[in-house]
């Protein structure tokens, strides 16, 4: 059956056109009869067309047609010898957000740093809700209900919504969505809570309890003096340390100042290191998976008789004993390996007692002054 105006194939018995809406007389022209599934022909203008039907898909509770077609065919004869071409041609279908992964994955994921594909695998995680849905039927409150589900901070709000703009930007290359919906996505606030540093009188108890048989108390003192952190700590290998140099060669890690940049050893921590390689089996600094790690290290800190800091904290204890030193600013950047210094002054935690002292310095050197003035 052909409408009786735009001429566009319809089912038996139709009594609008689904495409330009004409009601349909009651003898509807025929057009030239062609089985089923074979396709059509029309002449648009100057030029044919042909058009095939794919299949169906239910609108509304209505089976739909699903129709492809090709214009632009010189001659009738031309279209219709194209029709097994474009019946062989796969309809458009919108991929899913689990399809969009796998393309990412394929793809921009491998040029990425370890730490940001870490991150996108974590936030991946978290987004079981929406992994079938395909990306043109989801909306701002989906993306938004996940976060709000599945982040409980700042930055794992951010890496999802980062994660999600990275799927969109591949379907909106390909054209499947026109808007990047993550975008506007609203994230937590962040609530910074600054790390603490050990104090001299903690460092000292920690050396005391080395010294009293417990090696392993070694890997505090070792991080705490160098500023490595736990994941440097656990992935160093022995044949990176360079002895004689006084440095440890190639075990930075996250960025690629780190990664360049040494981790040099201060005279008292080497016979420490040298005790800790003595003590390891194997061509690991540390013998240790991540989980027992962290046991070991509060057990450590419990009977050293420290607050249970982070092991983090040893990074900002390296930082912040330099900064009491008066090392210079830009020496410390450089061990803490940094490539900013505006980071570096996150990790230097300044007790309130020598501030008071400095300013203290201030005032009697002013009084001296004023007394040398009074005596002229």
């Amino acid at each position: 059956m052909i409408c009786c105006k735009c001429r566009a194939e319809l089912p038996e018995g139709a009594l609008y056109c689904f495409q330009c809406g004409k009601k349909q007389t009651s003898t509807p022209r025929k057009g030239r009869s062609r089985a089923n599934g074979t396709g059509s022909v029309y002449k648009r203008g100057n030029s044919w067309e042909v058009a095939v039907t794919l299949g169906y898909k239910l609108v509304d509770g209505k089976a739909v047609p699903i129709r492809k077609t090709k214009r632009g065919f010189r001659t009738k004869k031309d279209a219709m010898e194209y029709i097994p071409n474009l019946k062989q041609e796969k309809p458009r279908t919108e991929p899913t957000i689990n399809d969009l992964w796998n393309q990412f994955q394929s793809a921009q994921f491998k040029k990425l740093s370890e730490s940001q594909q870490g991150k996108y695998e974590i936030a991946w995680k978290k987004v079981d809700a929406v992994k079938f849905i395909k990306i043109d039927q989801l909306t701002v409150a989906d993306l938004q209900a996940v976060l709000n589900e599945k982040a409980s901070t700042f930055y794992t709000a951010r890496d999802i919504r980062d994660l999600f703009s990275k799927l969109y930007q591949l379907a909106m290359a390909d054209q499947f969505v026109t808007v990047n919906l993550a975008e506007f996505l609203v994230l937590p606030d962040l609530e910074t809570k600054e790390r603490e540093a050990f104090t001299e009188d903690e460092i000292q108890k920690l050396w005391t309890d080395y010294a009293a048989g417990n090696w392993w108390t070694g890997y505090i003192l070792l991080m705490a003096y160098t500023g490595m952190m736990p994941g440097e700590l656990l992935s160093a290998r022995k044949r990176q340390i360079d002895w004689d140099g006084k440095k440890i060669q190639g075990a930075g890690k996250k960025t690629k100042t780190r990664k360049e940049t040494p981790i040099v050893l201060a005279d008292v921590i080497i016979p420490v290191l040298s005790d800790l390689c003595d003590h390891t089996e194997g061509e690991k600094l540390i013998a240790i998976n991540k989980d027992n790690f962290y046991k070991r290290f509060y057990e450590t800190l419990s009977r050293a008789g420290t607050r249970p800091l982070k092991p983090y904290s040893c990074r900002h204890t390296a930082a912040t004993a330099l900064a009491l030193e008066n090392i210079p600013p830009s020496v410390i950047q450089k061990i803490m390996r940094h490539a900013k210094f505006s980071t570096t002054q996150q990790y230097i935690h300044v007790d309130v007692s020598p501030m008071l002292e400095a300013v203290n310095q201030l005032h009697s050197k002013k009084g001296k002054q004023d007394t040398q003035r009074d005596t002229q």
